[in-house]
């Protein structure tokens, strides 16, 4: 990777305008649990890309942290994206070595398969859920755990592919031979 870029755990604050600006959610996530940069120095260390964890949903509570957000600017050098990746899961490690790993998940209606999970060594771990979607007060698509009886049923959403990186290389191996 080219070494003209800083990598670093940086406040959310620092990143916080890629996903706000550019991810297709347009939000943050809550409980952040780390938050790492990608800093230019030729412009003036500006994060040109970022990623935030959290502590996700209970049922990975103390076993995995979520890989919630992910954006990097689109002119950066080929495998940028998967290099990032890599010090964000080894500075993750350092931080929290009580943890199995990471999961995460690729959104199949936004045309993400999750190339760039296999890519980086997570394991495919089946589906999530199919999961009922509604119309909130302000017309925009909430899900059922937030809906009330105002809320206007809107269908279900597709599930999402679940990924694993698992932090023992053994047991990462081991999940990934069960797959084939």
């Amino acid at each position: 990777m080219n070494n003209k870029f800083e990598f670093g755990e940086c406040s959310w604050e620092s990143v916080k305008h890629l996903f706000l600006n550019y991810h297709y959610l347009k939000t943050m996530p809550a409980g952040i649990l780390a938050a790492y940069g990608l800093f230019d120095p030729e412009r003036l260390n500006m994060a040109i890309g970022g990623a935030v964890f959290c502590n996700g949903r209970i049922q990975y509570d103390k076993k995995f942290i979520e890989f919630s957000r992910m954006y990097m600017l689109d002119e950066l050098p080929k495998n940028t994206e998967s290099w990032f990746i890599s010090k964000c899961l080894k500075a993750l490690f350092k931080k929290y070595p009580t943890y199995q790993g990471v999961v995460t998940w690729a959104d199949l209606k936004r045309n993400h398969n999750g190339g760039i999970y296999l890519a980086s060594n997570f394991v495919y771990d089946g589906q999530s859920r199919a999961v009922k979607k509604y119309l909130g007060k302000n017309k925009k698509f909430i899900y059922e755990r937030t809906s009330n009886e105002m809320s206007i049923y809107a269908g279900v959403d597709i599930p999402k592919k679940r990924f694993i990186y698992y932090f023992d290389k053994k047991q990462r191996e081991t999940k990934k031979n069960e797959n084939l």
